[in-house]
């Protein structure tokens, strides 16, 4: 009786763990969709560079973007939502995400440049922009950005 028992509620929770999956956990690409309290959150990783899904186009001297589209970036949450995009990086030996806009600072032989992380958004699509007040010609390194939204 007792076995039997155990073999119904093996073969209910793997019916039910299989019926609770959803589409983004079949996918490469891995984010997640929460609610809480009736709140509806979403967040997912992007890598910007070569080799990647989504690279740099060259916009003019020093200025690159990337659009990316996002299906769950909704007219309702353009209007009455919150979106934040964040670059993904380290600092001390530590990752962290720092929301855009974000400026990067270097010096080398007494020449200093920055590096400009921007983004711009409309109903599924979130443009990251690139700057590089140097204006050198070479692609913008590879970057991993965040988009979180909330509504």
């Amino acid at each position: 009786m007792i076995k039997k028992l155990k073999i119904n509620l093996l073969v209910c929770l793997s019916v039910l763990l299989l019926i609770s999956c959803t589409k983004e956990y079949y996918t490469e690409e891995y984010y997640t969709i929460e609610e809480y309290n009736g709140t509806w959150v979403f967040s997912k990783e992007y890598t910007i560079g070569d080799n990647n899904k989504y690279t740099w186009h060259y916009d003019s001297p020093g200025i690159y973007y990337c659009e990316i589209p996002i299906n769950e970036l909704t007219q309702q949450i353009y209007e009455e939502g919150i979106l934040g995009v964040y670059y993904v990086h380290k600092i001390n030996n530590k990752w962290v995400d720092s929301p855009l806009p974000f400026d990067e600072f270097y010096m080398e032989d007494n020449y200093q440049w920055t590096y400009q992380y921007s983004c711009e958004f409309s109903p599924g699509l979130v443009t990251i922009i690139f700057k590089d007040s140097s204006f050198f010609e070479d692609n913008p390194p590879t970057c991993t950005f965040v988009v979180k939204m909330m509504r």
